[in-house]
Order: C-alpha cells, then sequence, then structure tokens
C-alpha cells in the first residue's frame, strides 16, 4: 500500500467528508502510519460513493462498468454492491472496511458482513432481547441508527406524548426533559413503537407543542441509556476524539471538562479518567451520549485498557 494513499469521497456532504477526514487522521496518528488524503475528484486508490442520490448511483454505475470497484455509502437496505457503509457513518466499519479494500490480497466480503453489527461479547445491559420485532433496542440505539427516517410519534407505555421529525432535525415535547425519569430511556423499545405521522396530520400533532432540536433528546437518551456502563461498542482497545462538543455537554461543568479534554487530542479512556478525575460512570454516560449524537471519533487500535 503507498506510503500516502488517496481516498476519493464522491457526491458526499461536507459533514460526511470532515468525518472521514477525521476518522483517518485519528488512526493515522495511532498507527504511527501515513494518514490518507482524502480527495473529491475520481483517481484515488480507493473511492467511495455516496449512492442515495440519482447522480451518485449513476456514477457507481459507471465505474462498476469500467471495470472499478467503488464502496458504496448508503442509507438503503436493499443496495446490492460488495462494498457498502452504512449511514450514519461509523468509526469501526469505516476504518476496518477501507482496510480491506486497500488490500489486495483480501477478496470482496459479503454485502451483509459488513452490515452486521458486532456484539460479540456484548454486556447485558444493552444485548436486544428476544422478540418478534427486530428493531427492540433503547430509543438512544433508534435515534443513534435513525430507525425512524420519517416522522413519528412515540406512544410507549408511561410515556410522555413526544413527535420526532428527524428530516427537520427536531421533536415535540410539552413538558421539561429533565424531568423525565432516567429508567425510561433504559427500556428497549420496538421499532413499531414509533407511529408515522403523514404530512398533513404533522401540521396538527404539532400545533402548540413546544419544537426542540433532535440533538438534545438524542444527548439525553444516550446520556440515560444506561449509566455507569459503556455502550459495547466503544468496549475494548479504543481512543476517543470529539468532532465537536456536544452544545448540552457544555451546560455541565464535568461533562464540559471531558468535551475539552476530548476536542485537543485522542485519549483512551484510562488518560480521559486520569486527566479529568470524573467518576467512572459519569465518564461511561458521557461516551454513551457523545456516541449517540454522532459527534464521537472512535479509534480501536488503542492499548489495552484496565478501566
Amino acid at each position: 500500500m503507498l506510503e500516502t494513499p488517496t481516498l476519493s469521497v464522491l457526491e458526499t456532504g461536507q459533514k460526511e467528508r470532515t468525518v472521514m477526514r477525521s476518522l483517518l487522521n485519528l488512526a493515522g496518528v495511532r498507527n504511527g502510519e501515513g494518514a490518507w488524503q482524502v480527495i473529491e475528484v475520481p483517481g484515488g486508490d480507493v473511492t467511495i460513493i455516496d449512492v442515495d442520490s440519482e447522480e451518485g448511483e449513476s456514477r457507481w454505475l459507471d465505474q462498476r462498468a469500467s471495470g472499478d470497484n467503488p464502496i458504496a455509502l448508503t442509507s438503503r437496505r436493499d443496495f446490492a454492491a460488495d462494498y457498502v457503509l452504512r449511514k450514519p457513518l461509523g468509526a469501526r466499519k469505516f476504518l476496518d472496511l477501507l482496510d480491506r479494500v486497500s488490500s489486495d490480497d483480501v477478496p470482496a466480503p459479503e454485502p451483509e458482513e459488513l452490515d452486521e453489527p458486532d456484539r460479540g461479547g456484548a454486556p447485558e445491559w444493552l444485548r436486544l432481547e428476544q422478540s418478534d420485532d427486530p428493531g427492540h433496542a433503547t430509543l438512544a440505539e433508534h435515534l443513534r441508527s435513525q430507525t425512524w427516517n420519517n416522522p413519528v410519534v412515540l406512544e410507549v407505555s408511561g410515556w410522555p406524548r413526544m413527535v420526532i421529525d428527524p428530516g427537520s432535525g427536531s421533536w415535540f415535547y410539552d413538558g421539561a426533559i429533565v424531568d423525565m425519569q432516567p429508567e425510561m430511556f433504559a427500556q428497549p423499545l420496538p421499532a413499531s413503537a414509533g407511529k408515522p405521522v403523514s404530512s398533513a396530520d404533522l401540521v396538527d400533532e404539532v400545533d402548540k407543542v413546544v419544537r426542540r432540536p433532535l440533538s438534545e433528546l438524542k444527548w439525553f437518551a444516550g446520556l440515560a441509556q444506561s449509566r455507569g456502563r459503556l455502550h459495547p461498542d466503544l468496549l475494548g482497545n479504543v481512543e476517543f476524539m470529539l468532532t465537536q462538543a456536544p452544545s448540552e455537554a457544555m451546560e455541565n461543568e464535568r461533562y464540559a471538562q471531558l468535551a475539552r479534554i476530548l476536542i485537543r487530542a485522542p485519549v483512551d479512556i484510562d488518560d480521559l479518567h486520569q486527566q479529568s478525575g470524573e467518576a467512572a460512570e459519569d465518564i461511561a454516560a458521557f461516551l454513551n451520549a457523545c456516541y449517540t449524537t454522532g459527534r464521537l471519533l472512535v479509534n480501536r487500535e488503542a492499548k489495552v485498557s484496565g478501566f
């Protein structure tokens, strides 16, 4: 592999390109290797194409027809490709897939292999319960994985009524979020708990209801989904870094301190614990919330942690 390989990222948004650059720089610093150079024109050593637009899908098809095998970036579950990255972009899958594609002696994996989440060794606190609905997960997990792409009314026994509109990045609720019981966010919910709302009905549903940024709900749901225990995706030999501090974190001095540490440079959980002096359960809750909001970069080449 070239000392400074190039990654062509085509038909994607600025946010996704920024996340990719940050992940690649983080991995390069940790591994002591030349960091990838992200370019926005064809011709890179590896190519990623966002196929969720007509232009992107056409470009991907053209490259396949010419004999190339680009990575397809998509939120679609039925897109057939040898190499697939699902949205939202996950740090572990992105870096692992890039390693596979850039190794000449590694055959192309089946798409299902890349799409299946790695839950091996996941602790009991977030193992999905056996259910007829495969979409059982905490609210934080549903929001992070974008279970609902269209407006829904969340109907759960014992929960306050709330409307979630992912398209506008909003949720609607009349009460104070701090008054919600943290235990509710640890409760696994089926995907069917989100009842679809038509565009016409959405107007009536949110009439005179307070509109809030969806990032707020992601933060609090992620913070309380299981206090004191890390999300399974964050376990193991990893380092963490923030692309941007969640605004909700900056309203709490303990979390603001953790955010400032993670903005400066990648650290493992031991270093984060030592530099901040915060309790283990507070650090775990903070990292879980940052992961839910999509602001946390995760590098799996760190030393073994005894935390």
